[in-house]
């Protein structure tokens, strides 16, 4: 049986209350409230603070106005993270301006629902009032003025600064860094990262000298052509951890592996001819997203030397098939595999998935017998996303339950299953004694009013599982 919904720990109800009783007071339009509330407030730990603003911020269905107003009466100098959710424009100017007069204290301030774009001396002038960052999100909104500000961010290790921005070359030549870690930057699939420009990869290549400790560069496509760069100046060994190329060549990848000893994760994107079969080279590699790869390479590599992979991701090939079977036998301890636009099938049914945790298959070739033998032999299981066309009937899944004890399936998804009743989710909500997430109930045979009568039981008997779609 799905297990029960088990009681909200104290502080988050307190919060809760709390964040309720706080957006009462604070809703009227002439701050009758505002003094009285700050002062109750005053006693509070900065934690206690962030958890209100936390609630409030993210409240969607909340107007702006007590939005604007919480975040006065509640951001305090020792508040330590702040995330300012959406704000309509006419509020940016005064959001700004609270945050820089009472933020001192701030370690990780994410700005995503702001655009400030168009206000660069305001982020600025932010910027530089907020001396102890270590995480600042600023998405399509960097400048020239504004990374120059951030370069004075000597604590800073995480920085998003991705999108279309207006910097050039001289704003990114301030970036010079030896905390920051982690950097978002640019745009999936594109070389230019500064405004107007087609290829900035050399200004990467540069970025990373200048950041001697960074592990990952996310968003950009061509980190490896960037490093092969970096290799005409110096052999000394970069410390990423993180790559993201496209239409990697065997020479870039020959200064990947020289100077990325350390990679533990890489994602390529339409990888050349010998790449793939050479990924061997890459000894803590654990994480593993190929597009559009070449599939006798990638067998070749899984079958021989991908022992230590714990996750693989693999994207847009229906020109051949691959054998997931490959994958059971080369990667034992697999805990997460993931296709995309694959045709995919397994031609030794007597192998076993004995780690894997998580299967997510969308928009896949795949046939019912292979779906089912996945499932009977991943003993492990806890999350499975099928997006693909099945024709289970209700009879194989009591069949699946009743040769599976799927003790650890949480969330079981299958988006098109139009033979499955509602017998199928109460046999399922019966037999697994974790499951709390079934769906895409739209895809399956069932019509509203059952999913309704079933929620309904499910409320009165206090289980805690959700039916997707919610609506």
């Amino acid at each position: 049986m799905s297990p029960r919904n088990s009681v909200f720990q104290l502080k988050y109800i307190c919060a809760r209350f709390l964040s309720n009783l706080l957006i009462h007071l604070l809703s009227d339009d002439e701050g009758l409230n505002y003094e009285t509330t700050r002062e109750y407030l005053s006693d509070a730990t900065y934690q206690v603070l962030q958890e209100l603003l936390k609630n409030i911020l993210n409240s969607i269905n909340l107007d702006a106005a007590t939005r604007f107003s919480s975040l006065e009466i509640l951001l305090r100098k020792d508040v330590r993270k702040l995330e300012t959710g959406i704000f309509p424009h006419s509020y940016y100017e005064k959001l700004l301006h609270v945050i820089r007069l009472n933020g001192k204290g701030l370690q990780q301030l994410n700005l995503k629902g702001v655009w400030v774009r168009d206000q660069p001396e305001l982020l600025s002038e932010l910027v530089n009032a907020l001396n102890n960052l270590k995480v600042l999100v600023v998405p399509h909104m960097a400048s020239d003025t504004v990374l120059e500000c951030i370069a004075r961010c000597e604590h800073l290790n995480v920085l998003d600064i991705s999108g279309e921005a207006s910097y050039t070359a001289k704003g990114l030549s301030y970036l010079k860094n030896e905390n920051l870690q982690l950097i978002d930057i640019g745009n999936y699939g594109k070389k230019g990262v500064c405004e107007g420009n087609e290829d900035d990869t050399e200004l990467i290549s540069n970025l990373m000298c200048n950041l001697p400790n960074l592990r990952s560069i996310r968003t950009y496509s061509y980190t490896g052509l960037a490093v092969s760069l970096v290799s005409l100046q110096s052999r000394s060994h970069l410390n990423l951890t993180y790559l993201h190329d496209t239409g990697t060549t065997n020479e870039v990848f020959n200064s990947v592996i020289e100077l990325c000893p350390a990679l533990e994760s890489i994602y390529l994107n339409s990888p050349g001819h010998g790449v793939i079969s050479r990924l061997n080279c890459l000894r803590r590699l654990n994480c593993l997203k190929l597009t559009n790869p070449s599939l006798n390479e990638l067998t070749f590599y899984v079958s021989n030397f991908a022992s230590n992979l714990q996750t693989i991701k693999l994207c847009h090939n229906k020109r051949e098939v691959f054998d997931l079977s490959t994958i059971a036998l080369g990667i034992p301890r697999i805990n997460n595999i993931e296709c995309y636009q694959m045709h995919l099938s397994i031609k030794q049914p007597d192998v076993y998935f004995l780690f894997l945790n998580k299967i997510e298959l969308l928009y896949c070739d795949i046939s019912d017998d292979c779906l089912k033998l996945i499932l009977s032999n991943s003993p492990v299981l806890k999350r499975v996303i099928i997006g693909c066309v099945i024709n289970f009937k209700d009879g194989d899944v009591f069949r699946l339950c009743a040769e599976c004890d799927f003790q650890y399936l949480e969330e079981l998804w299958l988006s098109c299953a139009k033979n499955l009743t509602i017998m199928s989710v109460e046999l399922l909500v019966g037999h697994c004694p974790n499951l709390k997430s079934i769906g895409q109930m739209t895809g399956w045979d069932v019509n509203n009013e059952e999913i309704e009568v079933f929620r309904y039981v499910m409320q009165i008997s206090n289980t805690d599982l959700t039916l997707l779609p919610l609506n």
